[in-house]
């Protein structure tokens, strides 16, 4: 009889690319899935997915209320859950996810997408880490099977539980959905329509575009770039996302940027494709950023796209072994500007970076990632069924 998983995550699972694709590799494994994520007044309608999926439509849209909310929320609906393992997707959504499963005696298993504590928003919020540590410190050792984004997130998570972490990196597939819908058809022909085809496209995208992210010297360094050479395209949503609009206008930048909302997956892997080169400006000053490995990376070698990126552990790791772009050196608008003037100054090496990415889309895939996902679950359900 097939497990029924219960997968629990903060978002709103539209635009959760790592969450769908753990849930759609065990459902095409036999598994029975159920994803609870959450629902605020400006999230995009979820379309229908292969397995059950559905969202706690919240009263609360900011921070600590949401929070809190969501795990009360949850909480209780997970007592009442048929399910035989229990899958939380970070620490803003185990608590519920925890207790509830220690309650009912579930097999827990806990995919951290990021190294919680050092997340930008817990900055200079004392009481607030506190709590969120708390929380971690309890139940990290308590939980027996954890995976996370990348090696280095287990080298940390290791100095401090004495735990091994498998890695499971947030690759996109080898083949990903279309855009098949027409309204889907629609936003993208609209979308088309607001960019340039006869510059040097650059995107950066992000459903998180917080603080510590570079985006604020990325557009001051459009101030440097020939408006009719260059163009930058913006895509997602995040904290800051209301400053760099503001940026935008304040220095008359309407013509170089474009700024879009978060979309689904399929339709921002199309207005990627679009571009001539990715960009991922993590700031070293943060320990979650210095570590980590950001999706976006590999969207844009899976879209063929050169990458311009900070030099920091996990991603000059990827660019310097498979050659597919390379760095800027600090976050001075002037010097992101002149490394993007000179990527495009020279074609050979873009041409040679273009074609590299071929070979890392071919070992970079969920089609290869996934097979550690289905690793840990059959560990689980083993130990389920003794």
């Amino acid at each position: 009889m097939a497990k029924r998983v219960v997968v629990t995550v903060i978002s709103d699972l539209v635009t959760d690319q790592r969450v769908h694709k753990v849930c759609q590799t065990l459902h095409d494994n036999g598994y029975e899935i159920f994803l609870i994520g959450a629902k605020k007044r400006t999230s995009l309608p979820l379309a229908k997915r292969d397995y059950k999926a559905r969202r706690i439509t919240m009263l609360f849209q900011k921070k600590i209320f949401f929070y809190i909310e969501f795990n009360i929320r949850l909480f209780f609906k997970l007592l009442f859950t048929k399910g035989d393992i229990f899958l939380g997707n970070d620490l803003d959504a185990m608590a519920a996810t925890f207790f509830a499963g220690r309650w009912r005696r579930k097999k827990i298993v806990y995919d951290t997408h990021e190294y919680y504590m050092a997340m930008a928003g817990l900055d200079n919020k004392v009481i607030r880490k506190k709590i969120w540590k708390s929380l971690e410190s309890y139940i990290f050792p308590r939980i027996r099977y954890i995976y996370t984004i990348s090696d280095s997130f287990c080298d940390l998570y290791r100095n401090d539980y004495h735990k091994e972490l498998r890695t499971v990196r947030n690759v996109p597939y080898l083949n990903p959905l279309k855009v098949e819908t027409k309204d889907e058809v629609e936003k993208l022909r609209i979308i088309d329509a607001m960019i340039p085809t006869n510059k040097h496209l650059l995107i950066f995208q992000g459903a998180g575009i917080n603080p510590h992210r570079g985006v604020e010297e990325l557009v001051l360094a459009m101030k440097y770039l020939d408006q009719d050479k260059y163009h930058l395209i913006l895509v997602g949503s995040g904290d800051i996302f209301p400053i760099i609009e503001d940026m935008r206008e304040r220095h008359h930048l309407e013509n170089i940027i474009t700024i879009i909302p978060k979309v689904p997956f399929q339709i921002l892997r199309h207005i990627t494709e679009q571009a001539h080169l990715g960009l991922s400006l993590d700031k070293g000053d943060n320990i979650n950023h210095r570590y980590g490995l950001p999706n976006k990376i590999f969207d844009y070698l899976h879209a063929g796209l050169p990458v311009l990126v900070s030099r920091l552990v996990e991603l000059e790791k990827i660019v310097n072994f498979y050659q597919v772009g390379t760095f800027v050196e600090n976050h001075e608008p002037n010097h992101i500007a002149t490394c993007i003037e000179n990527a495009f100054k020279n074609p050979d090496s873009m041409k040679m970076w273009k074609e590299n990415t071929v070979k890392a889309r071919n070992e970079l895939n969920w089609e290869n990632e996934s097979k550690i996902v289905l690793e840990i679950f059959k560990q689980v359900e083993a130990e389920t069924v003794n």
